[in-house]
């Protein structure tokens, strides 16, 4: 029977996307992994086999909560297309100003450092994918139209790039007011597509 683990392998998770996200893959020893996470060296290679399959693990679980802090942004709310793009993408700029030290997305950072592993992509890919299909979901429960619309999933991907664009628009230290410039016109740009669809 495996031996339990001595150490909540959650927390030394969320420690590993800090310093990854901060650091970067490469950048990031195990030896800063193991004194970030609390975790020896040893059990971190027990329990993950490599700093590779620790990464991993971390970016998943990043990803993951991408996903839920998108989903959360467009479910289950009432409001029109406007109301609902609008929501995403100042969830988008909300995050982004809770990191003061602009580290922008780990997904994209990652993309930009790793972006040749097939792994990184697919999980990348993933992610972007079902992204899509959250924002179209709350696209259509605002504009009575389907999820499968072609104008809906269209839209849906529009603004998920448009995210991304805010994103490194605010780590380049862009001015609050262009961004929100943009993301106004992408919002309302995507009600007026969706209006002409309905």
């Amino acid at each position: 029977m495996p031996r339990a683990r001595a150490f909540d392998e959650d927390a030394a998770l969320d420690a590993a996307i800090e310093l990854f996200w901060v650091r970067g893959y490469r950048a990031a020893s195990v030896s800063e992994l193991s004194a970030a996470t609390g975790v020896a060296n040893g059990s971190l290679y027990q329990a993950w086999g490599s700093k590779w399959e620790l990464f991993l693990s971390a970016f998943r679980r990043y990803c993951l909560r991408r996903l839920e802090l998108v989903r959360a942004a467009v479910d289950g709310r009432p409001g029109d297309v406007t109301a609902t793009a609008t929501r995403f993408l100042d969830a988008i700029v909300a995050d982004c100003d809770s990191h003061p030290d602009r580290r922008g997305c780990l997904m994209i950072n990652t993309m930009s450092e790793l972006g040749s592993s097939a792994e990184v992509a697919r999980i990348s890919n993933e992610t972007v994918s079902h992204m899509g299909h959250a924002v179209a979901d709350g696209l259509a429960r605002a504009s009575g139209l389907e999820a499968r619309h072609p104008e809906v999933v269209s839209s849906a991907a529009h603004l998920v790039a448009v995210s991304q664009a805010v994103i490194q628009f605010s780590r380049i230290g862009r001015d609050e007011g262009d961004i929100r410039a943009v993301t106004h016109h992408a919002a309302t740009a995507v009600a007026r597509s969706l209006a002409a669809a309905a």
